[in-house]
């Protein structure tokens, strides 16, 4: 794959756990990268931890950030969550297209991954780091 994403810290919100979180995303997505690229006789177990790993830290890590938006009662919270549950159920759609160790379905899945997260981290995520950061001045 031609493509990595690397986290830098044009992506920090400045809440060091949610930053913290963000990273061990981005390394998840990693790992996913390497299971896509992984051997034949590897692959299905391979990219199957891989795949887990992604889902249950990806819904661990929303509600953790859902909860922090709400604490602080940021307004647009309903259309954050809306955001989480489209990426999920994205995911959830792509799944087939890589159980075929189909590489270019591979590439596609994994460009999808890091270029929806590092989006919604410099935008959807920064706005609401934005907002309670001025809440708490």
């Amino acid at each position: 794959m031609k493509t990595t994403f690397i986290w830098d810290s044009t992506l920090a919100t400045g809440f060091s756990e949610v930053d913290l979180q963000h990273k061990k995303l981005v390394s998840i997505i990693e790992d996913v990268r390497l299971a896509l690229n992984s051997e034949s006789k590897n692959y299905t177990l391979a990219i199957s931890k891989a795949l887990k790993s992604l889902m249950d830290y990806t819904e661990y890590h929303f509600s953790e950030e859902e909860a922090l938006m709400k604490k602080h009662g940021y307004p647009s919270l309903d259309a954050h969550k809306k955001e989480h549950v489209a990426f999920i159920s994205q995911v959830r759609e792509l799944l087939s297209s890589i159980n075929t160790q189909n590489r270019e379905a591979g590439e596609k899945f994994y460009s999808f991954l890091g270029t929806w997260l590092f989006a919604h981290i410099a935008r959807s995520d920064k706005a609401w780091a934005v907002y309670i950061e001025g809440k708490q001045k």
